[in-house]
């Protein structure tokens, strides 16, 4: 994240991105797949750093109960209506219409931690979003 601040600060906008499992990446998962809960240090410390020097930063293709609730304000539902699916566990959750979802292409590789997040969790992502 150094490296764009320092050499790009002419953009405008960095968009961190879960991937879609499309392509060469389906033959390869077992070497590429890396669960979004246990990259959430790394991604944390690459949004404060962006955002702490006033650079405008999402997260694009996570679901919301994956990441840190301090990292919810910068995440974006940014998948397509066409490509974007829910889980049968996401259906009781309380930010179903804030969350970005999965790509239809990880439905049977995603995180382990996908569950249904309570209304009373939802309070910092209302805060933030208002």
């Amino acid at each position: 994240m150094e490296f764009i601040y320092r050499n790009l600060p002419f953009a405008a906008h960095v968009a961190l991105m879960g991937l879609a499992i499309t392509g060469f990446t389906k033959p390869n998962l077992k070497i590429l797949w890396i669960d979004p809960h246990d990259y959430q240090d790394v991604l944390a410390r690459a949004v404060e750093y962006l955002a702490v020097r006033g650079m405008r930063v999402s997260i694009y293709n996570h679901q919301l109960c994956v990441l840190r609730p301090h990292l919810w304000k910068y995440a974006r539902k940014s998948i397509s209506d066409w490509k974007n699916m829910y889980l049968p566990a996401c259906q009781q959750c309380a930010a179903l219409e804030r969350c970005g979802g999965l790509f239809k292409s990880a439905a049977e590789q995603h995180s382990i931690h996908i569950h249904a997040l309570a209304e009373a969790m939802l309070e910092g992502l209302r805060r933030d979003t208002a």
